[in-house]
């Protein structure tokens, strides 16, 4: 991993906009997460800052905060919603919202 997305990653952990399963030690963003404006907001906030006020993240991005903003926004908008381990198997959506097989769609 490089560092500009080690920065990246660290500032959506830390603004709580990703997330870290506890079971799986995946990344992951919780969309269904109601404070994630807030946080999405204190997240970009955080990479301006760190461009314009900090000589090593400036220098890092050649001193353009859109560099990071832009690096941040992909990477969270990759993210998964949620764990990737604690998915439930694709097809069991389908079973458990039909409650019938697919004999009785068959008849009708």
């Amino acid at each position: 991993m490089n560092t500009r997305l080690e920065i990246a990653i660290g500032i959506a952990l830390q603004t709580q906009v990703l997330k870290i399963c506890p079971v799986h030690n995946q990344l992951y963003c919780d969309e269904g997460d109601y404070s994630d404006d807030e946080n999405m907001a204190r997240a970009f906030a955080v990479a301006v800052e760190l461009v314009n006020q900090h000589p090593p993240y400036a220098e890092e991005f050649h001193h353009d905060a859109h560099v990071l903003t832009d690096l941040l926004s992909s990477t969270i908008g990759a993210a998964p919603d949620r764990c990737p381990e604690c998915l439930p198997p694709p097809h069991s959506d389908v079973t458990r919202l039909s409650g019938q097989s697919s004999e009785v769609y068959a008849s009708r």
